[in-house]
């Protein structure tokens, strides 16, 4: 097949759902939180889209209800910031109650080579896995939207990525500049960008598009996925706070870069290993993480971790993490920085130690294989 060409832009529905309209309101979890109060019966609950008293007396009600589930413990009072999670653990509560979430509308593929295309196709598929991956291992099921675009080249990307934002109503400018930190035009190389509420991916320019290539590419894309998808659920748990260069201790953040990019390369490897069955021992974990002697204290602001040897030290960190605390802990990490909380305090919070003194033992575990295994295993 010929390449890809910039035809008239291919937007394909996952579930032949089609767009939302724009809503009887502002605020669409908020809307997504009054219909699951009122399909509970919660008396004076309407969706209207504002955090009236009748609303945040009923979801008050459900929390107390509830509260031995720990998601709906750590959420706080209802806000339009925190309505997107409330929308999200009401249907965890409730699944038959998760058709009024944003996320049960089908989201908006595009690729640049028309609605039967191969790259269209492979996108389609690799979303599909992604999101069924997340439900089945971490029982996540986002309450937000994620639209995807892909393509052979940075500026076609960044035009995808605009059109998608035309579709919701919304635009966050300068696509341009944002997709070309991690796509050239052409592309010459695979990247990923999670964006606000889109997936954006590029492959390689080829000069043949067809199945083999379908086939080999699919596999790197569904992985790059997985990775950008797992910062969608960052951004989701800890309420839309961006990871973002602190300027005191104590300014809240989605957390330092190598927990930021640490555990999204965890999840990336979780997912891998699963679909190949390669799996890679503690030791050779720790092998890769000796490649760079960068600090995690190093890689805290945006844009620290860098080359790939820097994302496999902070792969290793997280990986330790989730081997001694479990992966709800990991999670949890972001619900907690989501309550408004410090980095450190969230640290302290998930896993029972503090930021500091881990980031100082690591620098122990990542040349020491004995020590990072009595870790992991809770010695």
């Amino acid at each position: 097949m010929l390449r890809l060409k910039a035809l008239p832009l291919a937007l394909v529905f996952l579930c032949g759902a089609g767009l939302s309209s724009p809503g009887m309101a502002s605020d669409p979890y908020i809307v997504c939180v009054q219909s699951q109060l009122a399909a509970l019966g919660y008396s004076g609950v309407t969706p209207t889209g504002t955090a009236n008293a009748a609303t945040r007396n009923a979801v008050a009600g459900f929390q107390q209800q509830n509260s031995g589930r720990h998601a709906i413990a750590l959420i706080p009072p209802l806000t339009h910031k925190t309505a997107v999670s409330w929308c999200r653990e009401i249907g965890a509560v409730k699944p038959a109650l998760r058709k009024h979430m944003p996320g049960s509308t089908a989201p908006i593929v595009i690729s640049d080579g028309g609605s039967n295309s191969l790259a269209t196709s492979m996108l389609s598929r690799a979303f599909r896995e992604t999101e069924q991956f997340f439900r089945s291992r971490y029982g996540i099921y986002p309450a937000s939207r994620v639209d995807v675009a892909g393509a052979d080249s940075g500026a076609e990307l960044a035009q995808l990525a605009t059109n998608l934002q035309k579709q919701r109503g919304v635009s966050f400018g300068r696509m341009s500049s944002t997709v070309s930190r991690v796509c050239a035009s052409p592309s010459i190389r695979f990247g990923g960008q999670a964006y606000r509420d889109q997936l954006l991916i590029c492959w390689p320019i080829t000069k043949q598009y067809n199945s083999t290539w379908q086939r080999e590419v699919g596999l790197i894309v569904t992985s790059i996925m997985v990775h950008e998808y797992m910062h969608h659920v960052q951004r989701e748990l800890s309420n839309g706070k961006s990871a973002a260069k602190r300027s005191s201790p104590s300014r809240v953040r989605r957390g330092p870069a190598w927990m930021v990019e640490g555990t999204a390369e965890l999840v990336e490897y979780r997912w891998r290993s699963g679909r190949t069955g390669k799996r890679m021992s503690l030791n050779s974990l720790q092998k890769e993480a000796r490649e760079s002697q960068k600090s995690l204290r190093a890689m805290h602001g945006h844009g620290t971790v860098k080359d790939a040897s820097q994302y496999r030290i902070a792969r290793f960190a997280a990986y330790l993490l989730e081997e001694r605390f479990g992966e709800k802990a990991m999670f949890n990490y972001w619900r907690y920085i989501g309550q408004g909380r410090s980095w450190d305090r969230s640290f302290e919070l998930a896993f029972g130690m503090k930021l500091s003194a881990y980031q100082n033992q690591f620098q122990v575990y990542r040349v020491d294989a004995a020590k990072a295994a009595a870790f992991a295993a809770g010695k």
